[in-house]
């Protein structure tokens, strides 16, 4: 079987997840609108999704990445982590890497390497707004950041970003000579110099 760049990044993730307590849940993060626990939800709808995708790549039956009902704990995230590393595993074992996979969410199919790509670029880039909206380090491979931002450059077109209802901010700009994970947060819309509001308490 082999491995894949989405497999350390899984595991840093859950370590991040595993450390926030139930008094940074309502923290701001840097994904805009969503403090942390809303943004635990969010990751909770598309880890659930991927890890359907992977069991069944011609499968019919997706859950809606955008809706999650379940329970938000961080504990729940943990878990569903682990089941989604363990499906990328079993994915990989099975040679998803060169096959076809139906990504209705996404609007159709992609080869099965590019899925994972997706998958990197989401546990990179929400990783960070977990760790950096709790006072956490994150510091995944270079190269799982040079394979997040390769994959949202041929994603994100300028009409899908700022303005109500659109998925991603504005790029921030970033200097090309910054560090892997600098360029992929500034094209994702982030700074990569963000931290949390102080909150002023009243007398």
């Amino acid at each position: 079987m082999s491995s894949h760049p989405v497999l350390p990044v899984l595991d840093h993730l859950a370590r991040v997840i595993g450390a926030t307590t139930a008094r940074q849940d309502t923290s701001p993060t840097p994904c805009a609108d969503l403090d942390v626990v809303s943004l635990r939800r969010h990751l909770l709808g598309g880890i659930g999704y991927f890890t359907v995708v992977l069991a069944d790549p011609d499968g019919d039956q997706r859950p809606d990445p955008r809706v999650y009902t379940g329970p938000d704990e961080a504990e729940v995230l943990v878990t569903a982590i682990g089941e989604l590393s363990a499906a990328v595993r079993a994915a990989l074992a099975d040679g998803f890497e060169t096959g076809s996979v139906r990504v209705p969410a996404l609007g159709g199919t992609f080869p099965g390497d590019y899925v994972l790509s997706m998958l990197v670029a989401e546990a990179v880039v929400h990783g960070w707004d977990i760790a950096r909206a709790t006072g956490q380090a994150w510091q995944p491979d270079p190269a799982a950041s040079e394979q997040a931002h390769a994959l949202l450059v041929g994603q994100i077109k300028p009409e899908y970003r700022g303005g109500a209802g659109m998925p991603f901010a504005p790029e921030v700009p970033v200097s090309p000579d910054a560090p892997a994970l600098d360029r992929l947060l500034g094209f994702a819309g982030r700074s990569p110099r963000w931290t949390p509001t102080p909150v002023t308490k009243g007398d």
